[in-house]
This record gives structure tokens, C-alpha cells and sequence, in this order.
């Protein structure tokens, strides 16, 4: 008789251990608010961006000066190399 109560002592500890584990180990559900700026920030942030890309646009125009004008240099450097080469060639001959 004692051991039968024991049993059923430590089976209720047990289940009891079992659902509150259970119970413990759904998620709780967390309510966030929204990170909408407001509207003078988003305004302010608009402005800032229609900034940058102005200025990137600036920085492509200049990039693209650059590189016309060093392919201007190379395209004069191979023309250098070509009549060297052909001076080269002229006085072998002699």
C-alpha cells in the first residue's frame, strides 16, 4: 500500500513537472510597434537621399571625364609604340 502511494505521489510530481514544462516552453507572443519615421524625418531623409544621389550623380559625370581621357592617353601611347616600332624597323634596315 505504501509503495502504490508512492507511485502515485511521484507520477502526479511527474505530470505535474511535464505540463508545467510544457507550459513554459510555448513562445510568448510579443507585440511590436512599427519604426514608421515621422513625417519631418522622412522629409529630412528624402531630402538627404535626393542629396547623395545628385552627388553620385556628379562623381559618375567626373568618372567618366577620367576615363575618356585616359583612354584618350593609352589610345596616344599605342600610336608612340607603333611608330617606334616602325622606327625600330627602318633603321635595322639601314
Amino acid at each position: 500500500m505504501r509503495t502504490v502511494r508512492i507511485f502515485i505521489i511521484s507520477a502526479a510530481m511527474l505530470a505535474g513537472a511535464v505540463i508545467g514544462v510544457a507550459q513554459t516552453s510555448e513562445p510568448t507572443p510579443v507585440t511590436l510597434q512599427a519604426a514608421t519615421p515621422a513625417p519631418a524625418e522622412e522629409a529630412k531623409q528624402q531630402a538627404e537621399m535626393a542629396e547623395n544621389i545628385k552627388q553620385l550623380q556628379e562623381l559618375k559625370a567626373q568618372n567618366d571625364e577620367i576615363l575618356k581621357q585616359q583612354q584618350a592617353a593609352l589610345d596616344a601611347l599605342d600610336e608612340l609604340q607603333k611608330d617606334a616600332e616602325q622606327i625600330r624597323i627602318y633603321s635595322k634596315r639601314g
